[in-house]
């Protein structure tokens, strides 16, 4: 897998420092304008084959090898820079994948709006972890589906739940909500049908919508907000 990345800072460091640590079969390519920066990274990992000059200069680009990368990956400290040099290897090049870290959470949708594979930014990556860890208690969302309205919860029924001895298809669930995978006590898993009956101590994946949460934890998972 043929990995270009632009930008030598600590990002970009630690990135390369797990992907040569996985010990797979990557080639990594490194375009980074201060020579003294590229010169450090490639003294420290010999695999890895380091340019000197702009990451968004098609000449540089091609000479990186763009054309054959699975991944181009912008990790400078320029927002400007990072969306150039995606938006270059997505049209001219043809990266499969582009991935940009948005220095600026302002700017996200425009890495969107510009078809960039992954824009991300530390910041909004963490708040969204401790919005969804704090609120609740015995309910936490288990994965946000991108660009859509309904995400999947895990909860866990306790014995005050009203949802415990009831089948799926006789519980009036609220909103959208669907149960797609019921956990038992035991550990065993069970694809749901409607004749599956709730147990206490039971985790159920749900898909849900973001406006339906209060109502899931007040009716299902009853304990007390933290």
């Amino acid at each position: 897998m043929k990995i270009v990345i632009i930008g030598g800072g600590k990002l970009a460091y630690y990135l390369i420092d797990t992907l040569v640590s996985k010990d797979n079969d990557y080639e990594i390519i490194l375009i980074e304008q201060v020579e003294e920066v590229g010169a450090q990274i490639a003294s420290q990992f010999e695999s890895v084959k380091v340019l000197h000059g702009d990451g968004t200069d098609i000449k540089v680009m091609e000479d990186a090898g763009c054309l054959k990368a699975d991944y181009y990956i912008a990790v400078t400290g320029k927002d400007e820079d990072n969306l150039v040099g995606c938006h270059l290897a997505k049209t001219i090049f043809n990266v499969r994948n582009t991935v940009a870290h948005v220095n600026n959470p302002i700017n996200i949708e425009l890495f969107q709006l510009l078809n960039v594979d992954l824009a991300y930014n530390r910041a909004l990556i963490l708040a969204d972890l401790i919005e969804q860890d704090i609120a609740w208690d015995g309910m936490r969302v288990a994965y946000s589906i991108p660009d859509q309205e309904l995400n999947i919860l895990e909860i866990e029924l306790s014995v005050s739940s009203n949802a415990v001895g009831k089948t799926l298809a006789e519980y009036d669930f609220p909103g959208r909500t669907k149960v797609v995978l019921i956990v038992r006590q035991d550990g065993s898993s069970e694809v749901p049908q409607g004749s599956s009956v709730m147990r206490a101590g039971d985790k159920l994946f749900l898909v849900a919508a973001s406006e339906d949460y209060d109502a899931i934890h007040d009716k299902m998972v009853s304990t007390k907000r933290r």
